[in-house]
């Protein structure tokens, strides 16, 4: 009994909605080539067999309890989607999008563009999540805009489609100039080889109908013939490259911006360094108070002469600053001596020799 059960369940029909018509009952389990459709207009699935079979013959009513919307046959299509609620709010925003489909060039400012958007936006939410009493106004709104615009809405989806083919047509281009540059890099190749092959038959034939002068004078003539070579195809890949540099463009790069000169601004010496000093920040000059330092401020006779009384504060608080980080037995290295000599006059305090002085007066 055990094992009869335990086959019955491995042998079991899937009861997954996913799997079962709703309409005809039909189980994927039996057919493997079930497919099902919607229609945008419900979003209710139902198997292939049954579309053909209802709406073959016209439009019908949706064979779904207490749905009575009106359906057609071409109408029907495939779910991208495993959850219909995405799959209807795709459809929704592509068919809004293809209705208002301004650009922020028609705009005057770009407030009004991002108002634009907003009420797309809003527009668009209603559609997808609001009441029915939201989804009708919305549906309204959306009809009347497609009436009073019609015009202006084929202009933007005809520049649209443009832009669209501009771009396909640029991406080929580039395709096709990337072959042709790996084919002439490939032909390139395949001359140089063969001028090598050649250059070294040549090389040979010489050895071996010559005696060894005459061989060493093949060789050398080879030798130089292949370096003058070398020496012009790396002169014409020079010349290229100048050549061809300023006009090279890679997509995907951002445009370097030229240096602005501001033709106003003073000459600066430094070209924008700062030296100011980092140990210390220097607060108003007005809060040092100096009795002599404000003499110096107010005297013309020591001012005219570039005197500087920020400047002499600034020296002192570096000054003051400037030794807190040096620690000095940290900084000292081992003491050396340079002689042996040395070494002694330092240990015993006197010289093994008479040092005599010349007295030059």
């Amino acid at each position: 009994m055990a094992t009869r059960r335990a086959s019955n369940t491995a042998t079991a029909a899937p009861t997954s909605t996913n799997d079962i018509c709703p309409v005809c009952k039909t189980m994927r389990y039996l057919n493997k080539d079930l497919e099902f459709l919607i229609n945008p207009e419900c979003y209710h699935p139902m198997c292939a067999n049954c579309v053909a079979r209802i709406f073959s013959d016209g439009p019908n009513q949706c064979p779904y309890a207490g749905c009575h919307k009106t359906l057609r046959k071409k109408g029907f299509k495939s779910a991208y989607f495993g959850d219909l609620t995405v799959e209807r709010e795709v459809d929704i925003r592509r068919r809004v999008a293809a209705v208002l489909n301004k650009v922020e060039d028609d705009f005057e400012t770009l407030d009004d563009y991002n108002e634009y958007l907003e009420w797309v936006e809003t527009l668009t939410f209603d559609l997808i999540s609001g009441t029915d009493a939201e989804k009708k106004a919305a549906e309204a709104k959306l009809i009347e805009w497609e009436q009073a615009h019609k015009a202006e809405i084929e202009r933007n989806r005809r520049l649209a489609k443009e832009s669209e083919a501009e771009r396909v047509a640029r991406f080929e281009a580039e395709k096709e100039e990337a072959r042709l540059r790996r084919m002439e890099a490939m032909q390139e190749d395949a001359a140089e080889k063969q001028k090598e092959q050649r250059m070294r038959e040549e090389m040979l034939n010489g050895l071996a109908s010559s005696d060894a002068g005459e061989a060493k004078q093949t060789l050398n003539r080879v030798l130089l013939k292949k370096r003058g070579q070398n020496r012009l195809n790396s002169a014409v890949g020079s010349l290229s490259e100048a050549t061809t540099a300023p006009g090279l463009s890679i997509r995907g790069l951002k445009q370097q911006k030229k240096r602005v000169v501001e033709e106003n601004k003073p000459y600066d010496p430094f070209g924008g360094l700062k030296l100011d000093m980092e140990r210390y920040k220097m607060g108003p000059p007005e809060e040092y108070r100096n009795h002599w330092v404000d003499e110096a401020r107010k005297k013309d006779d020591i001012v005219v002469g570039g005197y500087s009384a920020d400047e002499y504060l600034n020296r002192a608080m570096f000054e003051a600053f400037s030794g807190l980080a040096v620690f000095i037995e940290d900084e000292k290295g081992p003491e050396r001596v340079a002689t042996t000599e040395a070494a002694q006059v330092a240990s015993t305090g006197q010289t093994t020799q008479r040092m005599d002085v010349d007295d030059v007066f």
